[in-house]
């Protein structure tokens, strides 16, 4: 497995039991046990791809352990159904024990997932805690559920922050055309480092501004070579950004599933959490962490040095941090 090279990644494609395909990486350690060899599932978010783990697989397959990576729902090789309701959390969670099912394993998996892959690993600990031996959260703490249903502008709104602004547009009527007309500028403006990362990007107006030629557009990704910036460029315009902005769009649909499961949001007080979160972003302050403790309640804390995307800013620390936490929970839970 060369991270520079996704071709030398094993990618496969199966069908779910709902009829929607899914593209996945799936990695064996070379001793593989099939119900033995512990399971990573990690999910990726916005706009990501499976191909956002590439530095994490090989040293975990290493470590002795299956790691398993699907393009998520809208993305890359996997179906984009049209509407945002396959898109909740809880949904998805569902999708994911599908495709466990699929893959007959049976055994409790370690999930792990950035941005909005979060709720989604999030939602599969409650709703299948009992598939569930550990999870791991980077960037993103999980978050209390919705008390109604609430349309995308109701729900930045009812948060009060400002920087979810940048909601307005994803879900906008012109939003997706105008962003799928460059994605290498909208790939340049959000792939960054928190040094160079724009100081107002999630600010209502900046990404659209920005795309429009208003205000000046950054340098190239400083996050990636021209080579993986050219593989994510070439993935996100011929599957488009349309589906995955149903990620955005999905949200008065998320109460509605809510309701109809009736999944205790609590996660129980065995499963332990690590969440990772980055100092140069405002999705993990402390004050969210806080907020989410109540339904987290094993839950370790790791602060980073970092910006969003820290498993490309911080790899290697994410990669040893996380592998050695793994690690010790596979071994406790012996």
């Amino acid at each position: 497995m060369d991270p520079l090279n996704p071709a030398s990644f094993n990618l496969q494609k199966i069908k779910l039991p709902t009829g929607r395909t899914y593209e996945y990486c799936d990695q064996t350690p070379t001793d593989y046990r099939h119900g033995e060899t512990p399971v990573l599932l990690l999910i990726h978010g916005f706009p990501e791809l499976w191909y956002d783990w590439r530095y994490q697989i090989g040293p975990w397959v290493r470590r002795g352990w299956r790691v398993i990576v699907p393009s998520m729902l809208g993305y890359a090789g996997t179906d984009k159904p049209e509407d945002p309701a396959f898109y909740t959390p809880l949904a998805l969670a569902g999708e994911m024990a599908d495709l466990l099912d699929v893959l007959d394993i049976k055994k409790p998996i370690v999930v792990m997932a950035h941005d909005w892959g979060s709720p989604t690993a999030f939602s599969f600990a409650t709703r299948y805690n009992e598939r569930t031996k550990a999870l791991v959260s980077i960037s993103i703490p999980n978050q209390p559920p919705l008390p109604m249903a609430l349309t995308p502008d109701q729900m930045v709104a009812a948060m009060g922050a400002d920087w979810l602004g940048y909601w307005y547009f994803f879900c906008s009527e012109d939003g997706p055309a105008k962003i799928q007309a460059n994605i290498p500028r909208f790939l340049d403006l959000l792939y960054r480092s928190h040094k160079t990362m724009h100081p107002q990007i999630f600010a209502e107006g900046t990404i659209e501004k920005i795309m429009s030629g208003e205000i000046e557009a950054p340098g190239p990704s400083d996050l990636m070579s021209a080579e993986e910036r050219q593989f994510h460029i070439d993935t996100l315009e011929g599957g488009g950004i349309d589906k995955p902005l149903n990620y955005y769009r999905q949200t008065p649909h998320t109460f509605t599933i809510q309701e109809e499961l009736k999944v205790n949001p609590v996660l129980p007080a065995t499963l332990p959490v690590l969440l990772i979160a980055a100092d140069h972003e405002p999705f993990g302050t402390p004050e969210l962490i806080e907020r989410s403790r109540p339904f987290v309640p094993c839950m370790d804390v790791v602060r980073m040095d970092s910006g969003h995307f820290l498993m490309l800013e911080k790899q290697e620390e994410v990669t040893q941090i996380v592998g050695d936490w793994v690690e010790k929970k596979l071994k406790g839970a012996e």
